[in-house]
């Protein structure tokens, strides 16, 4: 798993072979096929534990947090954007090489994504805007407010991490905020 994460978020899904996945393990193929049954088993497995990392980050943080929609939004992106910081090549797996899986795969990003959307809708009383929540449009405000959310983080980590987190929490801050109202 820890070769996978470093051969996928280091030279790419599409270029990674389960011949480099073992070189970079130290085992033999014999060993990787008593695992797995192809290369994109073993993304589906380590993209699965990337998306698992990021949601104990986020429930972690959001049972934290103070219960106001600051409180939340901080801790919710700080989290977030936290993790993704601290480990360039989970970040690349878990936002860039998993949109190149190809159509009969690519249900695994929506799911991440709806994964992210019911973390969000549950906090959806301080989080969401007021009128989305009493008039049944929360997921529709929640999925927005994700999207949003994913492609700042995308930018990112595409840039290597060039604006400081401070000033991306900030700015995406400033959003939660406004849509909390």
């Amino acid at each position: 798993m820890t070769a996978g994460l470093k051969t996928f978020g280091g030279m790419g899904y599409k270029a990674a072979t389960v011949r480099q996945v073992c070189a970079e393990a130290g085992l033999t193929e014999r060993y990787f096929y008593e695992s797995f049954t192809s290369k994109d088993d073993l993304f589906l497995a380590v993209y699965a534990r990337c998306v698992d990392r990021v949601g104990v980050a986020l429930i972690a943080a959001l049972e934290a947090a103070d219960d106001t929609a600051e409180a939340k939004a901080r801790a919710l992106l700080e989290a977030y954007f936290g993790e993704l910081q601290k480990d360039p090549l989970f970040a690349r797996v878990l936002l860039i090489e998993v949109l190149s899986l190809g159509p009969e795969l690519e249900h695994v990003y929506r799911e991440a994504m709806g994964l992210f959307t019911d973390h969000l809708q549950a906090e959806a009383s301080v989080l969401l805007p007021r009128k989305s929540v009493a008039e049944g449009r929360a997921e529709i405000a929640a999925a927005g407010i994700v999207g949003a959310i994913v492609h700042v983080a995308m930018r990112w980590v595409i840039s290597n991490f060039e604006r400081p987190r401070e000033e991306v929490l900030r700015g995406l801050l400033d959003l939660l905020i406004a849509a909390s109202r």
